[in-house]
C-alpha cells in the first residue's frame, strides 16, 4: 500500500513510508496486474465466427489490471478502482467507484455499521464479494459467472459486525456490469434487495469456521416489440424473374407487444473451514450453493415470459486449498451449474430432458513470493452446448490449462 497527496507530507514514525494528508484527508493507492497465457484450450481453433471474431483462444492476456484509490477521513470514506485489461481486446473501465460511512467503536476490529453507494460487489455468499487479488482459483465457478455477472452492481448497502455476527443489506440496481442484455444499465424502476448474515467462529488451535446464508429479490424486464407494417414480398417461384401477380404475397404488420417485468429470486449458503497446520501452514475447505429463479444474467439468459414458463437455476462449488510452506500453495475444487433444471427436448416423438449443466474440476498449483504469485491452474470442464454428428444436443470438453503471473502493489 502506498499512501500519497499533492500536501507535503509527515514523516513516518517507522521510517518505511511517507504518511501524506490533504485537508485531513488520507489516500491510500493500491493495485495489481494479472497477465494470463492460455497454453492450452480445447475450444481454440484457427477460424473466424460468422462475424468475423478470431476464434483462437491460445494466447497471452491481460486479464485484470486494477488501480484502486482510497481516500479516508474520521467516519467518511470514498473508493475509486479502475481496470484495464485485453480479455476482449484493449479496454479500460471503472468497476468500482463509491462514497461511504462507517461506525467503528474502540476496541472493535471491524466496523459496527458501514453505510456505502456507488457501485460495488454485490453481497451474495462469499465468491462474488471476493477479491479477485486473493483468490486461489484464476475464476469465479460457473454459478457466480450466471447468476451475478461481473460481480459489481450499483446501489446502496449497509454492512457490519458485532461479535461473531456479519451481516449485510443492499438495495441494487439489478443490472451487473456483466448482465449479456443490459450490460449495466438498469431497464427498470424496481431494485434488488439483496442480503447475507452469516458468523466467524474462532476454536482452537487456530481453527475458524465461516458460515452463513444470503438471499436476493427483485424483478427482470422482459423487452416489448415495435409495431411493424404490412409488407409486400415476392418469391420467384419459377425462376424466370418476371414478377406475376401469384408469386406475391402480403406480410401482414405486427402490433407492438409492451414490455413485461417478472419476478426473480435466489437463495444461497456457504461454509469454510479454516486451519493451519505448523509445519505446512494454513488451509482452506469451502463449499457454497445457490437456489435461484429466473436469475441466469449471464450464461443462459433467463427471460420467463419469452420462454412462458419459469426457469429454476442449482449452482454448487466446493474444494479445498492448504499452503505448502511459505511460499507455495496448491488446490482443487468442483463447480457444477445446472442453468435450466426443466427443459426439455422433443427427440423422435418423445420428450427427453435436456440438462443444460455446466461443471468443472479445476486443479492449481501457486508459487508465492512477497507480493507476488505465479499460478498453473488445469480445468476439466464440461460444456452442455455441443452437438454430435446427427445434430443432436452433447455435453463436450472444454478442458484449458492456463498459467496467470501476478503482481500488486
Amino acid at each position: 500500500m502506498i499512501a500519497v497527496a499533492a500536501a507535503p507530507a509527515a514523516a513516518d514514525p517507522a521510517g518505511l513510508r511517507p504518511v501524506v494528508t490533504r485537508h485531513g484527508w488520507q489516500l491510500d493507492v493500491t493495485g495489481y496486474v494479472q497477465a494470463d497465457a492460455i497454453a492450452y484450450s480445447a475450444d481454440s481453433v484457427d477460424q473466424l465466427s460468422p462475424a468475423g471474431a478470431p476464434l483462437n483462444t491460445e494466447r497471452v492476456l491481460v486479464r485484470r489490471g486494477r488501480l484502486r484509490i482510497e481516500a479516508h477521513k474520521d467516519a467518511l470514506t470514498a473508493a475509486l478502482e479502475l481496470d484495464g485489461n485485453t480479455t476482449d481486446g484493449p479496454a479500460a473501465r471503472i468497476v468500482a467507484g463509491n462514497v461511504g460511512w462507517r461506525y467503528q467503536r474502540t476496541g472493535d476490529a471491524r466496523p459496527l455499521v458501514t453505510l456505502t453507494a456507488g457501485l460495488f460487489k454485490t453481497p451474495f455468499g462469499v465468491e462474488v464479494p471476493a477479491s479477485e487479488r486473493d483468490k486461489a482459483f484464476l475464476e469465479p465457478p460457473a454459478f457466480a459467472r450466471a447468476l451475478v455477472p461481473g460481480n459489481y452492481d450499483a446501489g446502496v448497502m449497509a454492512q457490519g459486525a458485532h461479535g461473531i455476527a456479519r451481516w449485510s443489506l443492499a438495495m441494487m440496481n439489478g443490472a451487473p456490469v456483466g448482465d449479456t442484455q443490459w450490460k449495466g444499465k438498469d431497464p427498470s424502476a424496481s431494485h434488488d434487495l439483496v442480503g447475507r448474515i452469516g458468523a466467524e467462529i474462532e476454536g482452537p488451535r487456530k481453527l475458524r469456521v465461516e458460515v452463513g446464508a444470503s438471499a436476493l429479490a427483485g424483478s427482470g424486464l422482459h423487452p416489448g416489440t415495435p409495431a411493424t407494417k404490412d409488407e409486400l414480398q415476392w418469391v420467384d417461384e419459377n425462376q424466370d424473374g418476371r414478377v406475376q401477380t401469384t408469386e406475391l404475397q402480403i406480410v401482414p404488420g405486427q402490433t407492438s407487444t409492451p414490455s413485461q417485468s417478472f419476478d426473480r429470486n435466489a437463495l444461497g449458503v456457504d461454509l469454510q473451514v479454516h486451519w493451519c497446520l505448523c509445519r505446512l501452514g494454513n488451509g482452506t475447505a469451502f463449499v457454497e450453493g445457490a437456489l435461484a429463479q429466473n436469475l441466469d444474467r449471464g450464461l443462459i439468459y433467463a427471460d420467463p415470459i419469452a420462454a412462458s414458463r419459469e426457469f429454476r437455476e442449482l449452482g454448487l462449488s466446493l474444494g479445498v486449498v492448504q499452503d505448502l510452506g511459505a511460499h507455495a500453495q496448491a488446490g482443487v475444487r468442483y463447480d457444477r451449474y445446472d442453468a435450466d433444471r426443466d427443459v426439455t427436448e422433443r427427440l423422435g416423438a418423445a420428450i427427453v430432458g435436456e440438462h443444460k449443466v455446466f461443471s468443472t474440476w479445476s486443479v492449481m498449483a501457486a508459487g508465492r513470493w512477497h507480493d507476488a504469485r505465479l499460478i498453473g491452474q488445469y480445468d476439466h470442464e464440461r460444456n452442455p452446448f455441443g452437438r454430435d454428428d446427427n445434430g443432436q444436443p452433447i455435453t463436450r470438453s472444454a478442458d484449458r490449462l492456463t498459467f496467470r503471473a501476478q503482481v500488486g502493489f
